[in-house]
């Protein structure tokens, strides 16, 4: 499910903080070492066009050959391999700095305007929330981009982004199913609660720019929201399964977006030096948009079939 999705992105996204590689003696030398013989020299390194187009500085690409130098040599001598600045050394492709994760956004999102295009294509036109639904994908596909951005390089601004268009995205799952399991009728209701939503998401977004990227925080914000968000439609569906048996799909894409949560706890360090944990994770949830979309497409069917024999 789209929605869990956000709130996976906003737990499990890589983090900076320190590890043993970048902490040790060793990668401090070859670092230094690196920028006072390349950097310090004519042409700055001379970093090929695809690296500049990306931002990658002479000082980075010192860190990175001495990443993977030392690993090399921990490999060499039987030491476990060690993270460096919170994530494995993975090799990059065409300047992209954690290709698979990268790769995988882009699927994510694939997945969602398959799913959305069917979906508009097979559902009722009088279908009433067809527009809800359409904003509620722009809102996904931004983040989505800013993922496969994040992944691609890590900086400052792209971890930021990254993590505000998911808190974004699981505000605008959060309104999207509060106005389909109220009605339309109730807009005033509806216009209360997203102004709640988006006072908190305001509030969420100044406390991590303006005082601290509390990871810690983040993440319990994240969990609270993703597991009420959950036991909503796992509520609906058990009330509402005898009359709708089609929402088994709603319930299987609840149910596998937090089993799919357990590819996470799997850390380990990179096939190939690009495919990890986290980007199977994000492999892992790319299909579950068409199941998604395909509960829609029943759901829609049967309102407006409803709104039919109420009429009739």
């Amino acid at each position: 499910m789209v929605y869990l999705s956000a709130v996976y992105l906003l737990v499990f996204v890589s983090l900076t903080y320190c590890s043993s590689g970048d902490r040790s003696g060793e990668f401090s030398s070859c670092v230094y070492s690196c920028r006072r013989s390349v950097c310090a020299g004519e042409g700055g390194g001379d970093l090929s066009l695809v690296l500049r187009a990306l931002g990658w500085t002479c000082g980075e690409e010192c860190q990175y050959q001495c990443m993977h130098n030392i690993t090399t040599e921990d490999l060499r001598n039987h030491r476990p391999v060690r993270q460096f600045y919170g994530k494995w050394p993975f090799v990059r492709v065409l300047g992209v700095q954690e290709p698979a994760s990268a790769l995988f956004s882009v699927l994510n999102a694939l997945g969602l305007v398959v799913g959305y295009t069917r979906f508009r294509r097979l559902s009722p036109s009088t279908y009433p929330y067809h527009s809800i639904l359409g904003l509620q994908l722009i809102v996904c596909l931004h983040t989505w981009f800013w993922s496969t951005v994040f992944h691609s390089r890590d900086t400052y601004w792209t971890e930021r982004l990254d993590y505000f268009s998911a808190a974004s995205m699981i505000v605008a799952g959060i309104l999207a199913q509060f106005v389909r399991l109220t009605g339309l009728k109730h807009w005033r209701w509806h216009l209360c609660y997203a102004g709640l939503w988006l006072v908190l998401f305001s509030c969420h977004v100044g406390y991590l720019t303006m005082f601290k990227f509390d990871y810690g925080y983040n993440m319990a914000a994240s969990v609270l929201a993703g597991v009420l968000y959950a036991v909503v439609w796992l509520i609906w569906c058990i009330k509402v399964y005898q009359q709708r048996p089609y929402v088994w799909k709603c319930l299987a894409c609840v149910l596998a977006a937090s089993c799919f949560l357990a590819l996470e706890l799997l850390d380990f360090p990179p096939l190939l030096w690009i495919i990890d944990a986290h980007s199977l994770w994000h492999l892992s949830t790319a299909p579950l948009p068409l199941l998604w979309y395909s509960f829609l497409t029943d759901d829609a069917h049967y309102e407006v079939a409803v709104q039919l024999a109420k009429q009739v």
